[in-house]
């Protein structure tokens, strides 16, 4: 588990002495007597072993690699950088009525054993055992080396750790050479060189936990994952990042990651990484596969949000037609972006699905105009300027009608130059009257209705191919800018010449009646009853009908239809 490590540690060479006697090992200043503490309200050390003629043993310091408990050799001490967790160990009292047995602790909360077939000595040969590591842990007498009785070379604040539970004559905690990897082990004696230790205080506290937890809203929608982890939730420090994935299953698309048991929207990316420093719970909503859903995301200010169209209109052949105007800041499909930097899904879209760009099959183009809005904006009593200019134009129709924008003929050439002196690729067409651009229909297209998604945005980072970008690299995130969504409907060449003739049709993929400037409407079921009705309207939604045949009567005229 990673912690944070405040740690400062200064030694400077010294000589300690004992009785008069030169001692056996010179020590390192800043030995100090050591302390049994509670995990509550503990104190931390540095334990350092040093021989007295092996050089490649001197100034050793204990140390958990991993799973292996071993010695690294810091001639001058631990270097304040490179001291970790590794080398922090405490003293835990054993209860057991004696004030100098303990257990010997790491910062992991994990406890130095001896193993039940370790031996320190067999008869006059002195044998070593490897300690390990575990949660139960062994107890250690922790008394100073001269009070052993073994040698009086012992210096200041040197201390043993003697295995009390040894059934021979004695064991201490002690430093190996090389050709054991500088293990640990019990060993009979040495308690004045490899088998004393000297203890450094240390200052180390724990990093501050977080718990991040993550959860499908509902598993036959989509799945999650935490990167480098199997499990749905996992404890890190408290600044360290947690980036957290969401895959929506067949026919689902995710929506976005929100706090457990919230509507508090978190981030609208599948792939996210949490970088809070408290404890979350977030949860990836799926919703039914539908057009991409886009957010906002402004870089620069508040005031460049008056982004918006005027006016649209489009024309087929020799005939034009108006989708919408706004003249006021009230007509205008307005929604307030609030804050810099942050994807806000509110008015990103603005949905023109209402009105259709009707054409005919077999038509090979059609051009389409749109104007900017041209009057300031007011947004909390600051005025915005008409920007949309600022802006490039990305424009995508879906032909194959999968609710994506990524096949054949779906993207089309990427307009305009973010200037004030923007004509978004039309040489004749001006702020005041707007731009047009030509826009083919892929051959063969059968009729239907098909989603056109105009973008306007500024890219960063800009390349020449970022419109096709928006829906991967930039993460559906609209910079600077906003886009409009349009239906195109495509009538058939050839039917029912009453019905051609007087533009009125059934729409069966959109389950709509198509009745261009329609008066008044009512709709039949076969035993005669009025089931629908309608009034001023071009359009007429038969989506919550029941299956079955229909009559509809629309300004005098008859239409059968099937649902």
């Amino acid at each position: 588990m990673k912690k944070n490590l405040l740690l400062s540690l200064l030694f400077v060479t010294g000589l300690f002495t004992t009785n008069h006697i030169e001692a056996a090992v010179t020590p390192l200043d800043g030995a100090v007597v050591p302390e049994i503490s509670t995990a509550d309200s503990p104190k931390w050390y540095l334990l350092m072993s040093s021989h007295l003629s092996d050089n490649t043993r001197k100034n050793r310091f204990l140390k958990l690699d991993g799973t292996t408990l071993c010695t690294e050799q810091f001639m001058s001490g631990i270097p304040e950088g490179q001291v970790t967790e590794a080398f922090i160990w405490r003293l835990e009292s054993a209860n057991d009525g004696t004030s100098t047995h303990a257990y010997l602790v790491n910062s992991n909360g994990q406890r130095v054993f001896v193993p039940s077939s370790a031996t320190a000595e067999d008869g006059s040969t002195h044998v070593n055992t490897p300690l390990e590591m575990n949660e139960t842990g062994t107890v250690w007498d922790v008394i100073t080396s001269q009070s052993t009785g073994i040698s009086n070379d012992c210096a200041a604040n040197q201390y043993a750790l003697q295995y009390i539970g040894y059934s021979g004559a004695r064991a201490f905690m002690n430093a190996m050479d090389g050709g054991t990897q500088f293990g640990v082990t019990i060993y009979a004696a040495g308690v004045h060189q490899a088998s004393g230790w000297f203890f450094y205080e240390t200052d180390y506290s724990p990093a501050v936990q977080k718990t991040v937890t993550i959860a499908s809203s509902d598993d036959s929608k989509g799945s999650v994952s935490i990167e480098g982890s199997n499990e749905n939730s996992v404890e890190v420090g408290s600044t360290d990042a947690v980036t957290v994935k969401a895959e929506a299953a067949e026919n689902y698309m995710f929506y976005r990651w929100v706090e457990e048991g919230t509507e508090n929207a978190v981030s609208y990316r599948p792939t996210y990484s949490y970088a809070g420093e408290e404890s979350i719970n977030l949860v990836a909503e799926f919703v039914e596969k539908d057009y991409p859903i886009m957010t906002r995301f402004y870089e620069v200010g508040l005031n460049q949000q008056n982004r918006y169209l005027g006016a649209a209109s489009y024309t087929a052949g020799d005939e034009s037609h108006e989708l919408f105007t706004c003249n006021s800041q009230e007509e205008l499909p307005f929604t307030e972006y609030k804050e810099v930097h942050t994807p806000q899904i509110e008015g990103a879209v603005i949905d023109k699905t209402s009105t259709p760009i009707e054409l005919t099959e077999g038509l090979e183009s059609f051009t389409l105009k749109l104007k900017q809005y041209n009057s300031d904006i007011t947004v909390n009593e600051n005025v915005c300027e008409p920007e949309l200019v600022w802006t490039r134009q990305a424009l995508y129709i879906d032909w194959n009608n999968d609710k994506t924008f990524a096949g054949e003929n779906e993207l089309y050439e990427p307009l305009g130059d973010s200037s004030k002196n923007n004509n978004f690729g039309d040489p004749n067409g001006s702020v005041a009257e707007g731009w047009q651009r030509t826009i083919a229909i892929p051959e063969g297209t059968p009729d239907g209705t098909y989603r056109m998604r105009v973008v306007y945005m500024a890219p960063n980072p800009y390349t020449e191919d970022w419109n096709t970008k928006v829906f991967t690299d930039f993460f559906n995130e609209l910079r600077n800018g906003i886009a409009y969504d349009f239906n195109i409907h495509i009538s058939p060449a050839s039917g029912i010449e009453s019905v051609a003739a007087e533009t009125i049709y059934y729409d069966s993929q959109a389950q709509t009646i198509v009745a261009p400037h329609m008066e008044k409407a009512a709709i039949y079921n076969l035993a005669g009853q009025v089931v629908l009705q309608a009034e001023n309207a071009d359009a007429i939604s038969v989506a919550a009908l029941a299956k079955g045949v229909y009559v509809a009567y629309i300004d005098g005229k008859v239409i059968k239809f099937i649902k």
